[in-house]
């Protein structure tokens, strides 16, 4: 059953597997219940440096099971398959004669999938049993020998009740970690008054009870929420958590709170509490996930709760029945069509997901007047559909193809404003009208070649901007004409609120004598080609820069990562740029060839704190380095 712990222990065994030297590759991917087999297929190749991708498009599961026969000794774990898949046609695995060093292992709800796949050897897992659910609870809940007798009855008690389900122990035992006798007593008295046929499945009801229990215990209503936000996203998702700072901005959760940079810290904090809950996963950086069995968990809370309504749509079209419902999340594929004529006076969160692009109407929003946040991927949408939603303060359309782009300074609600990776050619003068704008996103929109002049100045109330990976945008320059008018960058220094800016620019776009001001977190790449595609990263202070330093002199005493790329007329790292690096934690600097020393401290002193916080150091064609540091 879910939560039984299948995904540990396969985990576990791919560590182990490596470790005592059985094979000479392991690789995890997850499969989930609507398998993405493209992307199943590119986390192995990864994990063998194999690239999907070719010059002709993708190559076929015929060239990765050809390249996955060259490895001689290779486990590969299939984590949480729902139904039979045959291995080589549809991923293009070799196994049994076709490859004897190929070996798999996976995990499933159901054993039917097992027999189906003809699997050698079936290991059924139970849930723990009586030593084993008590050691672990005993470890999360830092029970010791020096405890109180009558909390560790309670706790006997509370164990039981769990019934050895790991997703269950886990959580509750991290949530009762230092309470009090009387909150044990609370969580016992809830557990036990807890009537279990309100549910048809007994046993995942009993991991529900006791999830409930841990969710009952997060002390405030954002961190639930937070929580409740997360199973919006799709089964096995990778949350990025980025996105849910812009769903709690839109929805007012945190009051009080008078910047995105405040909130994205309390976002950060509730995410900290749900993984020190057991309630959410920690999956790399600035990212989590869910459990399926927990997902299900909160989907359950929230359609059970009249104060909450959130849910997900698994199938459309969506009916009467989702009317209440104040928050909704959906996917589409290309036979679906969007509803036409369903109000939802109650909704305040939209969020659609989908990899084929597919044409919406204004039609369909037409009922939705109380909509505050709205995420859609890969539509085809005109702008002119929002125009009448009022309240609607955080919008993002991601992959969209747009339309009626000039009406967007119609949406004077807004705060956030995310248009990653849309096809747009030009900011328009008219966006210059969204007085309340917190952060802008235009990201990875390759088309953009232009923002026109004045306009960013207006935006008086901004404080992020990101502009990486847009590789066509121009700025004005002294050769700029008034028929081909940019924006220019001195525009950015006159935001008074402006902390965040991510941003790719060649170097003939910095005016003479320009400098960026100070700011909380920056990512410049200047000069310097972006090769890695990569989300907004608001809390890196990042520099690439190539041939001159002088634009970003503010900046070096606050840089955690610099690369430096032909920069002349620097003998020294330090004193020569005059900061002493005490944030920096990564350096790379390559073809300077000026440069004779990273420290010199020869002629004057050099503070004992200059590159303390320094980790990762890369030097490259640094010919004329003759040491590191010219000191006693």
């Amino acid at each position: 059953m879910g939560g039984v712990g299948k995904t540990t222990l396969a985990h576990e065994v791919g560590s182990q597997a490596q470790k005592l030297n059985l094979f000479d590759k392991v690789v995890i991917t997850t499969v989930s219940q609507k398998p993405n087999l493209e992307r199943i297929q590119d986390q192995i190749a990864q994990y063998i440096g194999f690239g999907m991708k070719n010059e002709q498009g993708r190559r076929s599961e015929q060239e990765l099971w050809l390249r996955l026969k060259n490895e001689p000794r290779i486990l590969i774990i299939l984590d949480d398959i729902w139904e039979s898949i045959n291995l080589k046609e549809k991923i293009g695995i070799p196994i049994g004669d076709d490859h004897k060093g190929c070996k798999v292992l996976l995990t499933t709800h159901r054993q039917q999938v097992c027999q189906a796949m003809d699997c050698q050897n079936v290991v059924q897992l139970g849930c723990l049993n009586d030593d084993e659910a008590w050691t672990l609870f005993e470890k999360k809940a830092s029970l010791d020998e020096f405890s109180d007798d009558s909390i560790k009855i309670l706790a006997n008690q509370i164990v039981k009740k769990c019934e050895g389900l790991p997703i269950a122990i886990a959580p509750l035992g991290s949530a009762l970690k230092g309470k009090t006798h009387h909150e044990w007593q609370a969580a016992y008295r809830r557990l036990k008054e807890r009537r279990l046929t309100e549910i048809e499945d007994v046993n995942e009801e009993n991991a529900y009870v006791c999830l409930e229990a841990s969710f009952d215990y997060l002390k405030n209503m954002e961190t639930k929420t937070c929580f409740l936000l997360c199973s919006l996203f799709p089964e096995d998702d990778e949350i990025y958590v980025e996105n849910l700072v812009g769903y709690a901005w839109g929805l007012e959760l945190y009051k009080g709170m008078d910047s995105i940079k405040d909130v994205r810290s309390e976002v950060l904090a509730s995410i900290e509490t749900l993984k020190n809950s057991g309630l959410l996963l920690d999956c790399g950086e600035r990212h989590v996930k869910m459990h399926d069995v927990v997902r299900q968990f909160a989907l359950w809370i929230a359609s059970s709760r009249k104060e909450i309504s959130f849910g997900t749509v698994e199938t459309l079209p969506m009916d009467e029945s989702f009317k209440h419902y104040t928050a909704i999340s959906f996917e589409t594929d290309q036979t679906d069509e969007l509803p036409k004529g369903v109000g939802f006076p109650y909704l305040k969160l939209l969020l659609h997901g989908g990899n084929r692009l597919m044409e919406t109407s204004s039609e369909f929003f037409e009922g939705m007047k109380a909509l505050q946040v709205c995420a859609l991927n890969h539509l085809l949408i005109s702008l002119s559909t929002f125009q009448f939603h009022m309240n609607l303060q955080t919008l993002y359309l991601i992959d969209c193809k747009l339309s009626d782009i000039s009406m967007l300074g119609k949406l004077k609600t807004l705060h956030i404003l995310s248009l990653s990776r849309s096809d747009i050619t030009e900011l328009p003068t008219e966006a210059g009208d969204l007085e309340n704008l917190r952060l802008l996103d235009l990201s990875y929109c390759y088309e953009l070649r232009r923002i026109t002049p004045n306009l960013i100045r207006r935006l008086s109330n901004l404080e992020e901007l990101y502009l990486h990976g847009c590789s066509s945008l121009k700025w004005a320059t002294e050769n700029s004409t008034k028929r081909e008018s940019y924006s220019s960058l001195s525009e950015l220094n006159s935001l008074p609120k402006l902390v965040v800016i991510s941003l790719d620019i060649s170097s003939e776009h910095l005016p003479d004598g320009f400098m960026f001001r100070r700011l909380w977190s920056f990512d410049f790449c200047i000069g310097i080609g972006r090769y890695q595609k990569s989300e907004t990263c608001p809390i890196s202070r990042s520099l690439r820069i190539n041939k001159s330093v002088d634009a970003c002199k503010q900046l070096l005493e606050d840089v955690e990562s610099l690369q430096l790329n032909k920069v002349e007329g620097h003998p020294n790292l330090i004193p020569s740029l005059d900061f002493g690096f005490r944030k920096l934690t990564s350096l790379d600097l390559r073809r300077c060839r000026s440069m004779q020393c990273l420290i010199d401290a020869s002629k004057q002193q050099v503070p004992i704190t200059a590159l303390s916080n320094l980790r990762k150091l890369s030097l490259s064609h640094m010919f004329h380095l003759e040491e590191m540091c010219n000191a006693p």
